[in-house]
């Protein structure tokens, strides 16, 4: 099976609707009661439209200048290198994916744990040196935003 596919006009569509969204989800997000030219949407309204020019622009060099890319699709394909490789890239991404979910149910506390471990046991680490260090780290920081800094986490 072959599919022809342009990266670029794919991902710039993808990122044209991430900013449309992002740009309509602001006022909604970020109130603000400041009626002066600079505001707190200020910051996330450049960087919106930031992203959606250089969208634009990576769409219009796909549309004109860079070619089809063909992906033969086979037996082979799961079982090369390149195919592990990207499977560990999504198995990553979503562990991120996982504790930002796990951040709203179970706090920043246990879910910082376990995202911990996660990359841990992701990368291999088999000294326990590092997953006592990384508990460590995320109880020191816990500890010194909610105690000293009074800033309440999730």
């Amino acid at each position: 099976m072959q599919i022809k596919y342009n990266s670029d006009i794919i991902s710039s569509l993808l990122f044209l609707i991430l900013a449309s969204l992002i740009w309509y989800f602001i006022p909604s997000q970020i109130d603000t009661m400041e009626t002066t030219a600079v505001t707190a949407q200020t910051i996330p309204r450049i960087v919106t439209i930031g992203l959606f020019i250089f969208s634009a622009a990576l769409l219009l060099q796909g549309l004109l200048r860079t070619p089809k890319k063909i992906l033969h699709i086979d037996s082979q394909t799961f079982k090369s290198m390149a195919f592990r490789q990207e499977m560990r890239s999504i198995l990553f991404c979503s562990i991120f994916i996982i504790y930002g979910i796990l951040l709203t149910f179970a706090g920043y506390l246990i879910s910082t744990a376990l995202l911990s471990i996660a990359i841990l046991l992701y990368y291999g680490a088999r000294k326990w040196q590092y997953y006592g260090l990384s508990l460590f780290t995320a109880v020191t920081v816990y500890c010194i935003f909610t105690m000293l800094l009074d800033v309440n986490l999730p």
